[in-house]
């Protein structure tokens, strides 16, 4: 067996990988614990993930085993916080409108912007000092997690943040979404759109909540923004759907075999037993059978 190296020279990403290929070989936490001399705890973290991703499972007694034959990085699919719209209510205060830029006026109130590098970047829209919009930057991501950590986080952050720059209090128990795009890189799909298309499939449902108030109805479209091909969406359960849909069809394609293989068994059962029923012994025996009043079922043959 190759020498395992030293977790330290092991890249996160590859790290991942090596840890695949040690529960694909059949060897335990504890055995990858020992192995690359990191703690038991750091192990379950790699293998959460590798779990999450549908990379392993766990089976009834609690053995990790490899749900796919190989694991390779190019293949995860690039995922993009594309747009990320949080809705604040002022309760009292006015905000100041020194220091925040004017982008456009319109018939009866001009709203001010403020950008800020706060939490990988927020765009803060001051609406007439009645709410306040946050626009979360453009970003990658690797987990759906981090969306709803990250509202949250910037639901948090501009509580304290106008409380203590502008003595203003904002009603975050009214927080709401009211824009979310979630984008996923497609490769293999591209050139498959033409510039500027755009296909759209209502949901006919409600997406799944980040904050209690949310009422977005929930979309998947298709279009070449922010990559070639995007598979977008404004709803966290959709794209779990879609990012576990290479496992799922795999799964499914075991359940097609199993019943398969049982069908071709059961369809060989029923071959014999018409056979057995075309001797005359049978056929006699069914028909005095059939006279007796009693018969209420098959089983009683």
């Amino acid at each position: 067996m190759r020498d395992v190296k030293s977790v330290k020279t092991v890249k996160k990403g590859s790290f991942y990988k090596a840890v695949f290929n040690l529960i694909k070989q059949g060897k335990s936490p504890s055995f990858i614990s020992k192995t690359y001399k990191i703690s038991r705890q750091k192990v379950y973290y790699y293998t959460k993930v590798l779990k999450k991703e549908g990379f392993i499972g766990k089976t009834k007694d609690g053995k990790l085993y490899a749900r796919v034959k190989t694991f390779s990085l190019g293949t995860k699919p690039k995922n993009n916080l594309h747009a990320l719209n949080i809705y604040i209510p002022v309760s009292s205060g006015n905000i100041p409108f020194e220091g925040w830029e004017v982008k456009e006026k319109l018939r009866n109130w001009t709203p001010r912007y403020k950008k800020l590098k706060i939490l990988g970047g927020i765009t803060i829209k001051n609406n007439n000092n009645k709410s306040i919009s946050l626009f979360a930057h453009t970003r990658d991501i690797e987990d759906l997690q981090e969306i709803d950590d990250l509202a949250r986080d910037i639901k948090n952050w501009a509580y304290s943040y106008f409380r203590k720059d502008f003595n203003v209090i904002l009603d975050i128990d009214k927080a709401e979404t009211k824009n979310l795009h979630i984008a996923t890189q497609d490769t293999h799909s591209e050139g498959m759109l033409k510039k500027g298309e755009k296909f759209e499939l209502d949901l006919d449902k409600k997406a799944e909540k980040i904050f209690p108030p949310d009422k977005i109805d929930a979309k998947a479209w298709l279009d070449g923004s922010p990559f070639s091909f995007t598979a977008e969406t404004n709803d966290k359960e959709w794209k779990r759907a879609y990012l576990n849909m290479p496992f799922s069809m795999q799964n499914s394609f075991k359940l097609l075999n199993y019943i398969a293989q049982n069908y071709a068994s059961h369809v060989g059962i029923v071959e014999k037993l018409n056979k057995m029923l075309e001797k005359p012994k049978v056929k006699k025996q069914i028909k005095e059978q059939i006279k007796n009043k009693d018969q209420t079922s098959l089983t009683d043959f």
